[in-house]
């Protein structure tokens, strides 16, 4: 995509702030003429009028001998008092009538209000004239259901202050929101795991970096993930082309150890001969499951059933001796409390913990002991090994359980792959269940647990 010349949010957001100033100037001289038409037509008195009135009739008011003969200002309220202050007469309320009193005697505080008050001092009395500072409407019911001109304005400049705001930020945020659109589009494309789309436009100029951005993001993410997939695809077809090789050797391992099965052997002879043969059937089922694997890239079908666990579980002994008298490694066993039957795939459950047995053997010195416990706690079965060796560093304990990850300074591996934690991580996870990779504090090496639900 080319960058063209477009609008940047500076100028937008000046543009935003020039018709907020504007539209705010509109929003309160508009009221302020209306005013202003309401003065010129009489509907309305002007702020100072009443101010104006009432010195004006102050004279009249000195020697009037009836003030309510006087023409008062209209909007004006008077108190009479006489020289001790009582009240003789007057046309205003009762609270009115209190502070006037007040400003007569003078302890009354002004206030910013416009309710302005005035003494004028006759011969035999004191008058005390309300007034106010500002617009009035000369219609006298007007007064009870409307406020006065000068509040009814502010009311209006308020009101219009905040109708322009919030339509101005409105119209803006829907400007935005409409440049953004594509932005939102790409990437619930990208959500959708769908990387074969063209990234649309904007015209905003950091809008239309940023969608520049993703689109070459996305291009780079697709190229990388194109290769990732050819990589994977290679490494199946590796992977069953190495296990189609390792079938040709296991046969040949097979039949020599048939053979030698037909020759006199003696007890323990027989043993250690039954294991070579029990053992090459069961790689030969893990070399047709990683084959099924490899060339169909389809997961393997779980054959769920029902196994005697205890049962199971002396079967695996049996295997875990075998191997650890071949590397000469002590093998301690602690079980404790185990169900009688748990429902899992047989063939994959006992692939998981040789997998976690040989892993501890490969990493455990000569001579060293391997720890196998296993126990019924909190609706799950636990399959822990432990052994002597160095132990995870903590990298490994974070990617041990990727695909062909290999880590040999701490751990030192010889022919190993990166794929007996992976496998096992993914038949756990089949099984509902969780492998947990840790050092253990008592023998300072690997702790590896098999967690099963029951």
């Amino acid at each position: 995509m080319e960058v063209k010349k477009k609008t940047t949010l500076k100028i937008l957001f000046r543009q935003f702030a020039i018709s907020l100033i504007v539209m705010l100037l509109i929003g309160i001289i508009v009221p302020f003429g209306l005013e202003s038409l309401a003065v010129n037509a009489g509907l309305a008195t002007r702020a100072d009028q009443s101010e104006l009135q009432v010195k004006e009739i102050i004279p009249t008011l000195r020697v009037a001998p009836d003030i309510t003969k006087v023409v008062i200002p209209q909007g004006c309220g008077y108190l009479i008092l006489d020289k001790n202050f009582n009240e003789l007469y007057s046309n205003m309320d009762q609270e009115e009538k209190a502070t006037a009193l007040l400003y007569a005697k003078g302890e009354y505080m002004e206030y910013a209000t416009g309710k302005q008050f005035l003494l004028i001092v006759r011969e035999k009395e004191f008058c005390v004239l309300r007034y106010y500072i500002g617009s009035q409407f000369t219609i006298s019911w007007l007064p009870e259901y409307v406020p006065s001109p000068d509040t009814l304005t502010f009311i209006l400049m308020a009101v219009n202050s905040l109708l322009v705001i919030i339509v101005l930020t409105a119209r803006l945020a829907k400007k935005l929101r409409t440049q953004l659109t594509p932005l939102f589009e790409a990437t619930a494309e990208v959500a959708e795991q769908n990387l074969d789309f063209e990234v649309g436009h904007s015209k905003i100029k950091e809008f239309e970096e940023v969608l520049i951005s993703f689109s070459d993001m996305k291009d780079n993410l697709k190229i990388s993930l194109e290769r990732q997939w050819k990589t994977e695809q290679m490494q199946r077809e590796q992977i069953a082309a190495l296990a189609h090789d390792l079938k040709t050797p296991l046969t040949v391992l097979q039949g020599n150890a048939d053979l030698i099965t037909e020759t006199n052997l003696d007890d323990e002879q027989r043993l250690y001969v039954g294991y070579i043969v029990e053992s090459s059937h069961q790689m030969q089922g893990y070399i047709q499951i990683l084959i099924d694997i490899s060339r169909a890239a389809i997961s393997y079908e779980l054959h769920i059933e029902n196994v005697n666990f205890p049962e199971f579980m002396q079967q695996m002994l049996g295997y875990m001796e075998s191997l650890c008298r071949t590397k000469k490694i002590r093998l301690r066993i602690n079980i404790v409390s185990l169900p009688q039957t748990l429902k899992f795939d047989r063939v994959l459950i006992e692939r998981a913990i040789m997998n976690v047995i040989s892993n501890g053997l490969d990493y455990s010195p000569e001579g060293a002991t391997l720890y196998v416990e296993a126990q019924s706690k909190d609706s799950f079965v636990k399959i822990s090994v432990t052994d002597q060796g160095r132990g995870f560093s903590q990298e490994a304990l974070q990617h041990a359980q990727e695909r062909f990850y290999m880590e040999d300074q701490s751990r030192n591996s010889k022919l190993h792959f990166g794929m007996g934690l992976y496998v096992t991580s993914s038949i756990m996870e089949q099984h509902n269940g969780q492998l947990i990779l840790e050092n253990s504090n008592q023998t300072g090496g690997a702790k590896v647990t098999l967690k099963l639900p029951c």
